[in-house]
């Protein structure tokens, strides 16, 4: 399993309450249409601790492998998603691809805001 993290900006344009709810209602319901991703977690950073990098929010998908990360990258439904951030976000984000290398388990998870089977109909 890899976790793809990246970084969001939300547009100038958007307040930040605008930036989640257009995620949330718009981008996250077409995201959940990329087959092989296993997992979408958005995080709002709500206090900066320490460092330089200055993000609203931090994404986290989750793929079986980086063959699966690199297919979904070519099919339409990746394609209309990655056009509609532009929506709501600045397209300067960073992302990295990575390996987790679990030292303290995260606590269980709950279930998601919204139903990823709802998004599929």
């Amino acid at each position: 399993m890899i976790k793809v993290i990246g970084t969001a900006y939300k547009r100038d344009d958007f307040t930040t309450q605008e930036f989640f709810d257009y995620w949330r209602d718009v981008h996250a319901p077409i995201s959940a249409k990329i087959g092989p991703m296993r997992g979408y977690v958005v995080s709002e950073v709500i206090r900066k601790v320490q460092g330089e990098l200055h993000a609203e929010a931090f994404i986290e998908q989750w793929w079986d492998d980086l063959d699966a990360f690199e297919k979904a990258g070519e099919t339409p439904e990746m394609e209309v998603a990655w056009a509609d951030v532009s929506n709501y976000a600045k397209t300067t984000g960073t992302f990295w691809v990575t390996k987790e290398h679990v030292y303290i388990p995260p606590p269980i998870p709950r279930g998601g805001t919204l139903s990823r089977q709802a998004w599929l109909a």
